[in-house]
């Protein structure tokens, strides 16, 4: 006979106790391990372990990273764990220069910063005061007198602050004509100017190139361009306006009344 090995039963309040001293070791492990974590997660957030000291400000013009770091100043010395990066993203947004931000954390100290700067389109004028504005028309900074932007003017009455879009219509539909110029436009634009939904920008030599509607504008301007890329500089100068509403019937002018169809 093969002989079997004896099996001692263990009585059912042992047995449990067996049982449980390895659980019993294996929860007082993690609990520590937790406490562990959280103390230095709780560290890192309430203490300057890791406090930003610096900012690695990129991208855009030196006057623009400045502005940036000194718009920052107020979370210098915030912990880089508990820092509030929407905050701090939508005060630098709120910058004027600043058309949007991207923020990364450089540990121990370091918050490193991504400016994509605004773009300057044009000077808008309403009389006493030139602001240049932003693609969007968001008014960006004043003007200085050297500056050789397009000019679109705005009613006298029209309020222009730093950061804000241009209250007025009018300019925003002007600057669709800007925004739609082609690289290497053969004239220089002097002004741009809409009315009754109608725009209108003025060329160096006074000439009027009517674009009509806001749609279909870089069609307009792509026409007007191989247009007047045909012409020699005394015809240009000879035209008073070149119409390329109808982009498909371009239609030039040396006097207000005769037309000659381009």
């Amino acid at each position: 006979m093969v002989s079997r090995p004896h099996l001692a039963l263990l009585p059912g309040n042992e047995l449990g106790a067996r049982l449980r001293a390895p659980i019993l070791r294996t929860a007082v492990f993690l609990a520590i391990a937790a406490a562990a974590i959280g103390l230095g997660y709780a560290a890192a957030y309430y203490t300057s372990l890791f406090a930003v000291r610096e900012f690695d400000v990129k991208g855009g013009p030196r006057e623009v990273r400045q502005a940036v770091r000194d718009a920052g100043s107020p979370f210098l010395g915030e912990s880089l764990v508990a820092l509030d990066q929407d905050e701090l993203r939508n005060t630098l947004a709120a910058l004027p220069t600043v058309r949007s931000v991207r923020i990364d954390r450089a540990f121990p100290h370091t918050l490193r910063i991504v400016v994509v700067p605004e773009h300057t389109l044009a000077v808008v004028r309403n009389g006493q005061e030139s602001w240049l504005v932003s693609n969007e028309g968001r008014v960006i900074r004043p003007a200085s007198p050297e500056t050789t932007r397009p000019v679109v003017w705005t009613t006298p009455d029209t309020v222009l602050q730093p950061g804000e879009l241009v209250p007025d219509e009018n300019v925003h539909l002007a600057l669709e004509g800007l925004r739609g110029l082609p690289p290497g436009f053969p004239e220089k634009i002097q002004t741009a100017r809409a009315s009754e939904g109608l725009i209108v920008l003025e060329l160096a030599n006074g000439m009027e190139l009517r674009l009509g509607p806001a749609k279909s504008m870089t069609l307009k301007l792509t026409v007007a361009a191989r247009v007047l890329r045909t012409m020699t500089a005394s015809e240009r100068d000879a035209l008073t306006y070149l119409d390329v509403s109808v982009p498909e019937r371009a239609v030039g002018s040396t006097t207000l009344n005769s037309q000659v169809e381009g």
